[in-house]
């Protein structure tokens, strides 16, 4: 009680000329303060230590906390758009349904971060560290992931309609931590992007950018990656059961060892692909483009390459044509 008395004798001191001042204002806050549902709206709290403090509700809209200590606090609904977390550690926080739609956590920590039903529309995560975070249900719409680490992060049922993850990474599958399993990630930039052994069951990545990306080992079954572009991607040891690539851009792409049944591959465009040791069951090729791609020994009894383009000529002996 008395620390929040300090604050908001501090707050009146700070803001006596009017709310004019938010963006000059320099506030002296403690750890563990009590700030629940504070008006900090343009304040600058640069490099503060607010370590295990209650923001539940706050309004830090347009604020100023580059550098800030944030790590353990709460930050339940609060009101954070357009602010600006650059370099702050958040490690641990609560940001369960804020509203941080245009905010920068450019280089910011967020290790084991609670971010659950929170609103992080066109935020900037470049560069930010996220493993273990908890993402889910979240509207990203046009979110900036590019370089962050997201290792064993949880977007499971999110909205990341083009957002960008460009360079980051999120490989590995924590035990408890589904990835980005079900999240809508239709348009979505993955470039380059570590995805190797990540939990994508059921995820919408049609139309999504994955050139050159590293899916190695991840679960993709029953994903949606029609009309994605994936050239140059690597696919090998992956689970690709019921897939759904329709009319991909895949040339390039390396599917070495990996199992795919029940997959449609109608129209992709797979020339100059790997299949060598992939595991096929009533997979669908029809219509592909196959040319210059390459299978070894592999069983294509159960395989349908109806009206497929420059199909193999091990492909051709193999059907019998």
């Amino acid at each position: 009680m008395i620390s929040r008395l300090l604050i908001i004798v501090s707050l009146v001191l700070a803001f006596a000329s009017g709310f004019v001042s938010h963006t000059s204002a320099k506030i002296a806050l403690v750890p563990g303060a009590d700030l629940r549902e504070a008006d900090l709206r343009g304040a600058n709290l640069e490099g503060v230590n607010l370590s295990g403090a209650n923001l539940t509700g706050a309004d830090l809209s347009g604020a100023n906390l580059k550098g800030a200590d944030l790590r353990e606090a709460y930050l339940r609904e609060a009101l954070a758009d357009g602010a600006d977390f650059s370099g702050a550690q958040l490690g641990k926080a609560d940001l369960t349904r804020a509203n941080i739609s245009g905010a920068r956590f450019d280089g910011a920590s967020l290790a084991l971060a609670t971010l659950d039903g929170s609103r992080l529309e066109d935020a900037s995560f470049v560069g930010t560290y996220l493993p273990g975070a908890s993402l889910k249900k979240v509207r990203g719409e046009g979110a900036n992931f590019r370089k962050a680490s997201l290792s064993g992060a949880n977007l499971s049922q999110s909205v990341f309609i083009l957002a960008k993850f460009v360079d980051a990474n999120l490989g590995g599958r924590s035990q408890g931590q589904p990835g980005p399993s079900g999240a809508i990630l239709k348009g979505a930039d993955f470039s380059n992007a570590n995805l190797s052994n990540a939990n994508l069951v059921n995820a919408h990545l049609n139309e999504a950018i994955l050139v050159n990306a590293n899916l190695s080992g991840a679960n993709l079954g029953f994903a949606d990656l029609s009309w994605c572009r994936a050239a140059g991607a690597e696919f090998n040891n992956a689970d690709m059961g019921w897939v759904r690539a329709y009319a991909a851009e895949m040339s390039g792409a390396n599917f070495q060892r990996a199992r795919v049944s029940l997959a449609q591959f109608s129209g992709a465009d797979l020339s100059n692909a790997d299949f060598s040791e992939a595991i096929f069951m009533r997979t669908d090729f029809t219509q592909a483009n196959l040319k210059n791609s390459k299978w070894g020994d592999v069983d294509t009894d159960e395989v349908y390459f109806e009206a497929a383009k420059y199909l193999p000529k091990e492909l051709i002996r193999g059907n019998g044509q």
